[in-house]
């Protein structure tokens, strides 16, 4: 196995298909509005009780957050706005995931299955960080999404952007767990 296929098998961490109907989706789209287009199709093809969205400021968006910039694309794309739980606490991936678990537990939100959804390059991350801070007994699985960028497993080694963007993974992957150590 080459070294370009081995980092792709372990960045790109792939649904699993745990379950079929996710009871909390953790969303984490960035800045990249293309992903609700993929998210609201798959609520129409699966469905989800229900998903979260962070209200931390991105500065790719002027300062705007996920919550504010996505959440009416999301309810005009049918999903409830009911069903959209606003993380109104942290502004790292860190905290935003962390919180993503605690805030709907405090609402006294039942869930076991969950789907972190987000960059088909940042699942493994997604994950790590999602297998630290879900309850006990919950069920992990990913989706990763493509962006307008196209990096996928099979062509990220392709341009330099891409090259730059896996290798960053590894880096924060790295720096995530030399903290769990």
């Amino acid at each position: 196995m080459d070294c370009f296929k081995a980092i792709s098998e372990f960045i790109f961490a792939e649904r699993e298909h745990l379950f079929s109907h996710p009871d909390l989706v953790i969303y984490h789209p960035g800045h990249y509005a293309e992903l609700n287009e993929q998210i609201i199709r798959f609520y129409k093809q699966e469905g989800f009780s229900k998903i979260t969205l962070s209200s931390a400021p991105n500065r790719f968006m002027n300062g705007k957050s996920e919550y504010e910039m996505f959440k009416p694309i999301l309810v005009s794309g049918g999903i409830p706005e009911n069903d959209i739980i606003h993380i109104t606490q942290g502004s790292t991936i860190d905290e935003i995931v962390r919180y993503s678990f605690q805030i709907p537990l405090q609402q006294s939100i039942q869930f076991k299955n969950v789907l972190l959804v987000g960059k088909a390059f940042f699942m493994r991350r997604f994950l790590l960080l999602g297998e630290k801070y879900a309850p006990e007994g919950s069920v992990l699985d990913v989706m990763g999404l493509t962006d307008n960028r196209g990096i996928e497993k099979n062509n990220w080694s392709d341009t330099e952007h891409g090259k730059n963007r896996v290798i960053g993974e590894l880096e924060k992957i790295s720096f995530l767990l030399k903290g769990a150590i």
